[in-house]
């Protein structure tokens, strides 16, 4: 049982100037109160605990009168008032303990003082800016780059969402790796509705099955074999949703998740016109291979079909996509296109992304997850008349008692034991990337030249899914470059990571770091400068003509 009580709900509505105000004259003429070190102190029973906040008191469970309560606040004793950080209470505490954790009877008559002149005598003042304190700008003085400190093993690798951050602002995400908990943006509720609308448009494709994982070895065999499905899908539909994809920036691995990869063209007219103009080759010049095929014209092979890469974004707003905005995902797209171009080429090695996570290549998967890719997946059984599921784990279960028929312990028993015959394929990551390698050879058949020239960026509205704008661009290997070495130039430490400009401020609206933002700060003084420069030089003209 959750209770929650609110300020309001006592007639308590003072503002929050007001309420400092009241502090600092209560701090004047208040004697401090006793010490409480004896009871500063956590005790959280097992079957509830109360927190109380500085604004709410929630209690978890139900609470008898015999029970104990944990109370957390912050300490500060200098405005007059002793709040507890943690404080133990039960039934035997005196009266004068119990007159600080609870509140009086709704009955009692409670006297406040009228503070109405001494609160206008006091002179109203802004709150000052928040500035950047020194201890943030020792931030800056780390001598481990930014890769170092936050990409670097046993850390994560890189990602596409790192390497495209920079193209909105790249001081916003330095402010989340140094400032959030984990490095992670926080989850507000647009971000939540627009996971919504992602899970959504993925349902539409794949169904989702729990496997249970018991090592880091199964769980990334697990995403070789969505990988693996993905692909399947792709082949078998035309479209796949959600395809995780790994490659190399300036020697350092980078992983993504493509959102959408079909085989219908997004914009054959933009294609033909790129055509036209010597971007690609022409229809009719890719076309000539098919005679010496021996395939009628206008009937193109299945190998011959390209695959095309989209992106889906959600807003929260039906105004027009400005080219500042769908820069981000511009280079996200650009950078799943170079990945899967560089897989279906043959280029990645699958052994080097096992080491850069610290995984075992040749550690065997686990029973239970075998077991369970063994009913999705027929093909991890050998072709013999005991290939099932269910017929290798009545082996397992044999072996196991006639080993304890020995006074052995069956849960020593090895899956390469005599009594247990090796009928499992794939059954570690240098086996199941065989496969992988097998799966993407067969969906791109001509490698790199198999995926389309033409990405496609789509808006829909974050309330309902409806869509608000498309974007088609063309591949263009110098603009990704050109990014990659400014952007990896800030992560390598070369340099401090840089704000937006004056153009691009309406960024600053949506940053939780505003208020503290330096760069913005100096933005604003420059902006102020210069208008004030332009009132002068006006005066001075006007000041000549009489």
């Amino acid at each position: 049982m959750a209770v929650q009580t609110s300020d309001d709900e006592f007639g308590y509505d003072f503002e929050t100037d007001d309420e400092e105000l009241l502090i600092q004259l209560a701090s004047t003429h208040s004697p401090p109160l006793k010490s409480t070190d004896d009871v500063n102190r956590a005790v959280v029973p097992a079957s509830s605990f109360a927190k109380k906040t500085t604004s709410s008191f929630e209690a978890l469970g139900e609470v008898t009168s015999s029970q104990k309560y944990v109370y957390r606040s912050y300490e500060s004793p200098s405005n007059g008032f002793a709040i507890k950080e943690e404080i133990s209470a039960s039934t035997s505490m005196t009266d004068e303990k119990q007159s600080i954790l609870f509140p009086p009877p709704e009955s009692a008559v409670v006297a406040y003082p009228d503070l109405t002149t001494a609160l206008q005598a006091i002179p109203i003042q802004s709150p000052p800016l928040t500035e950047i304190s020194d201890d943030d700008e020792l931030e800056f003085q780390d001598d481990r780059s930014p890769l170092q400190r936050f990409r670097s093993f046993p850390k994560r690798p890189l990602t596409v969402s790192d390497l495209t951050a920079g193209a909105w602002c790249e001081l916003q995400y330095w402010y989340t790796l140094t400032r959030l908990p984990g490095g992670r943006k926080t989850r507000t509720p647009a971000m939540q509705k627009g996971s919504k609308v992602h899970k959504k448009l993925e349902d539409e494709v794949h169904t989702t099955v729990k496997v249970e994982i018991l090592n880091k070895e199964d769980g990334f065999g697990l995403r070789l074999w969505n990988l693996v499905q993905g692909l399947r899908t792709l082949r078998d539909t035309g479209l796949t949703r959600e395809l995780e994809v790994w490659g190399i920036v300036d020697g350092n691995l980078v992983n993504g998740v493509i959102d959408d990869l079909s085989y219908d063209n997004p914009n054959p007219e933009f294609e033909e016109e790129l055509s036209s103009q010597g971007s690609q080759p022409s229809q009719s010049q890719s076309m000539i291979s098919h005679y010496f095929g021996g395939l009628k014209p206008g009937k193109p092979k299945d190998n011959n079909r390209q695959i095309f890469l989209a992106d889906v974004k959600t807003r929260g707003t039906t105004k027009p996509v400005s080219s500042a905005t769908a820069r981000p995902a511009k280079i996200q797209l650009l950078l799943y296109h170079r990945f899967l171009s560089n897989m279906a080429a043959g280029e990645l090695d699958f052994l080097k992304v096992f080491r850069r996570y610290g995984l075992d290549a040749d550690e065997r998967f686990s029973d239970t997850f075998m077991s369970q890719i063994g009913e999705l997946h027929d093909e991890i059984f050998f072709d013999t008349p005991t290939s099932s599921a269910e017929e290798y784990e009545q082996f397992k279960r044999n072996a196991a008692k006639g080993k304890a028929a020995q006074g052995d312990n069956p849960a020593s028993i090895p899956e390469s034991s005599p009594g247990v015959p090796d009928l499992l394929k794939y059954g570690s990551l240098r086996e199941l990337v065989t496969l992988v390698e097998d799966e993407i050879r067969l969906t791109f058949p001509r490698g790199a030249d198999s995926i389309g020239s033409i990405l496609r960026v789509q808006y829909v509205y974050r309330d309902d899914g409806r869509e608000l704008a498309k974007i088609d661009f063309p591949v263009s290997a110098q603009t990704l470059d050109a990014y990659l070495a400014g952007d990896m130039s800030w992560w390598r430490g070369e340099r401090k990571p840089k704000g937006v400009t004056i153009e691009e401020a309406f960024k600053c609206t949506s940053c939780e770091f505003a208020p503290s933002c330096k760069w913005r700060r100096n933005m604003d003084d420059e902006r102020v400068k210069s208008a004030q420069e332009r009132v002068n030089k006006g005066k001075k003209v006007i000041e000549t003509r009489f």
